[in-house]
Order: C-alpha cells, then structure tokens, then sequence
C-alpha cells in the first residue's frame, strides 16, 4: 500500500509538472506570442493533451441517497457540474448510500460500518482505488455518526488522502456547535473548534459557504497558525429550480422545503399561516418536508401541532419527494416562507430553489444575512423578527399587492443567475483550486456545451425547466 501510494505520489508530481507546462503554453497563445493560436503546433503539444490527465474528484459526503441529507444532494450536484465541464468525480460515503435515480452516471462507492473511522479508512481505501487526483471532504463535525465530541475521522482522512498524493479541499457545511453552559456541551463545542482547525491544517484548503462564517472562523484560524483566510463558495440548489407555473386562479399557496432542524423555525411557519388562513379560508399551506417519524419528540411535537391547527384541512406535509417533485411543488406556490433564525444566507441548498423559480420570499435579516447580496423589497422581503405575527404581516403584503410581488420575484430570479446558479458556483469552486473551468484535453471544451450532455437537466445544469 504504500509502494502504491509513493507511486501515485510521483505521478502527481509530475502531473502537476505537466499541467503548468500547458497553462504557460495557454498564456502565451492568449498573449498572441504563438502564431499557432486555435491549433497544436508540435507533437509534443498534441502528445501533452493525450498524456496529462485532467484532474478527477473524489466527493466524500456524511451521507447520500437514499438517505436525506442536503449535504449529500450537494455532492451530487457538485459532481454532476465538475461532469458537465469535462472532469469526472465519484462520491464515496457510508451505506446504505447508493446510485441517484435522478444522475446514474454519477459512480457511487459506499462503506459499511458504524463508526467515523471506520469509515473514514474504508472511503481512504476505494480512493486510492479510483486513483483520483483530488478529495472534496463535504465536511460537518458529527458527520458518519460522530457523537457531540465530534470524531478525528475526517482529518485523519485528509491526512491520509495529501500523503497518498490528493489535493484535499474541504467544504465545511458546518463550522461547531454553539458554546453553552451545560459541560458536555461546553466540551463538544470547544473539540468541534479544535477539530475544524485540526482538518484546516491538514488540508490544502478550506472553503465555507458564506462571507460571515470566514469571521466567525478567524479567531481560530489564526490560533491555529493557518495562513491566509478561509475560501467562499457559496451553495446551490440541491433541487434545479423550474418556471413558476402558478395563475392567479387558484387559491393562494405558501410553502417551504426543509428538513427538520432546531434552527428551521415550524412553529412560525404555522403561525404565519393560521393569520393569512384567516383572512382567505382557501389559502393552503404546502410544507415540503421530510421530517421524520414521530419517534422523536420534537418531530411528534411538529405533526401534533399540524393536527391541531384551525386551518390543518388547508395544510399538506409531502413527505420524501424526488429532487425533481420538490422543485415542481416550489413552482407551484406563490410565496416562499423561509424560517432560518440565521436569516437569508447562501449556505442553504433549499433557498435558491425557490429564487431561481422567482418566488417572493420572505426571511429574516440575521447573523448569515450578506446585505450586500439580499435587498430588502428588491429580492426578499425581511420579516421584522422571527415570530408568526411578522413573517403573517410581511406574508399578507405580498399577497396583496401584486407590484410589489412581481418587483421581488424578478429581484430573486435576478440574484439567483447572478450569484447561487450552479454554472457561478462551478466557476467559484475551480477558481478556488486553480484550475481551468475546463480540463485540457476535454471533447467539450465550452461549459455550457458540456451541459448538452445532460438534456434531461437534474444534474449539471441550470437550464430553467418550462413547465
């Protein structure tokens, strides 16, 4: 094993040898300096394309389908545009993980056992089976069943993967739990800060996916001697958004996507909802969800809450949906109530479903919140806290006035082509390795050609679906 990882070692050493040689080739024929611009003048050139392979993912995710888990429908969506551009990516994770009904050509590798490190040198050995040139550690601290301390598993993982010859990114999809009094908790918390720098380390970079989680970071960044700043990449919808195909007809509908979550706010939503109930006895409220049973008490808190409701004839929980039903039940709403205690944030893989497909939002202002990105009455609209009574108000005034919903709807459709799209996340996440947004070498060396590959659109693409 480790003859094979000295070998595979050497060999992306001298990739990386071969791949600067064709980025100053690529220099100089952008500078005009080669009068054989469009054509490869030598042998040499055309045998660097046949030779250099374009580098190739490895996804590690906490989970993936059948699983719920928005990290894992992140992975695929990742692996589905690094596909489009002409690389290739795999994802590796735990079972009972397996191939998504929804991209079949994505390759999916999964371990069988309980514990994080287990794991973690299950994944390490299919790796550097697959012999891919990089690692994307999908990170979170209690990812492959990692209790409250959290588990060394993913930075003995990293450190595995940079000795065996990888470039290793992490995306760290959470950073640590919060600081409280109880003990077990305060330790948890403390391990979780000393685990997210321990992986930092070990990596050759960490991105997160928001600019106010780089500030809640550097104070241990910097304690942990880590140069630089943590990179930004933001998240993109983990269901491709399709056109609105409400009419004005129909009964007004609310809705939202979400697991369950202590930071994703049922009770508001509920709520909000019995006061615009009130005022239109035919509105509906559709909760796209996959909460879970009634086995746990804040679930089975959430479903009695919904059977006692004076509007639960108007209230429909979906269940598990297909990725491709959860964007068609989005495009069939009139507003998006989106309950986060963090506020609107490009961390969430649900929010850009729901702007892409140009629905009035309304959402918090809070600690996640970029203004610079998310305007108030431009591309959302800012409920005044996180009660029912403001997020019912702020709700009824987009109802009622149809200017102001249409200014917010081509406000959000507007944001989410300029900044959450998958094709802006791919350029973001290649600038962030320093790579070419498409491999040398590749049949299809224009991006949006790449995506022809995929006409039926739910991997890869962020063409609007017409409906």
């Amino acid at each position: 094993m480790e003859l094979a990882a000295s070998r595979r070692s050497s060999g992306v050493e001298r990739n990386n040898t071969d791949s600067r040689r064709v980025t100053r080739s690529n220099a100089a024929k952008r500078r005009g300096d080669d009068p054989t611009v469009g054509r490869l003048a030598t042998f040499s050139d055309r045998l660097m394309v046949v030779l250099v392979p374009a580098p190739s993912f490895a996804i590690a995710s906490p989970d993936f389908h059948p699983r719920t888990c928005g990290i894992g429908d992140h992975s695929l969506r990742l692996a589905g545009e690094l596909r489009a551009r002409g690389y290739s990516a795999e994802i590796f994770t735990r079972l009972p993980g397996t191939v998504h009904p929804e991209a079949p050509e994505v390759p999916v590798h999964a371990v069988a056992s309980r514990f994080p490190i287990m794991i973690a040198e299950g994944i390490r050995r299919l790796v550097v089976q697959s012999g891919p040139s990089h690692l994307v550690i999908q990170y979170a601290p209690h990812m492959w069943g990692a209790g409250r301390f959290g588990s060394l598993a993913t930075t003995w993982l990293a450190l595995a993967a940079k000795r065996a010859g990888l470039d290793v990114t992490v995306i760290a999809h959470e950073l640590f739990t919060p600081l409280l009094p109880r003990p077990d908790l305060m330790l948890g918390a403390i391990l979780n800060r000393a685990q997210i720098v321990g992986i930092a380390r070990a990596a050759d970079r960490l991105l997160v996916s928001t600019d106010t989680r780089v500030e809640e970071l550097m104070p241990f960044w910097r304690l942990g001697g880590l140069p630089g700043r943590p990179g930004v990449v933001r998240i993109g919808p983990n269901s491709l958004p399709q056109r609105r195909s409400r009419t004005t007809t129909r009964p007004r509908r609310l809705g939202f996507f979400s697991t369950f979550a202590v930071t994703k706010r049922f009770d508001v939503v509920l709520g909000a909802f019995e006061q615009v109930w009130r005022r239109w006895p035919d509105s509906e409220l559709v909760l796209i969800s996959d909460i879970g049973g009634r086995d746990s008490r804040h679930v089975a808190s959430i479903h009695r809450a919904i059977e006692q409701h004076p509007g639960r004839d108007r209230i429909r929980l979906t269940g598990k949906l297909p990725l491709e039903e959860v964007a068609e039940q989005i495009a069939d709403l009139d507003l998006y109530l989106f309950p986060m205690t963090t506020g609107a944030n490009t961390r969430s893989g649900t929010l850009p479903v729901a702007l892409g497909s140009g629905l009035p939002v309304v959402a918090l202002n809070g600690t996640e919140t970029d203004l610079e990105l998310f305007r108030d009455r431009e591309n959302v609209l800012f409920a005044k806290s996180m009660t029912a009574e403001a997020f019912a108000s702020s709700s009824i005034e987009i109802l009622e006035s149809p200017a102001l919903a249409e200014r917010i709807s081509m406000g959000a459709r507007r944001l989410y082509d300029e900044h959450l799209s998958w094709s802006r996340i791919g350029d973001a996440f290649i600038a962030a390795l320093g790579l070419q947004s498409t491999p040398v070498g590749s049949r299809t060396p224009d991006a949006e050609l790449a995506r022809a590959q995929y006409p039926i659109g739910p991997v890869g693409s962020d063409r609007i679906v017409a409906r």
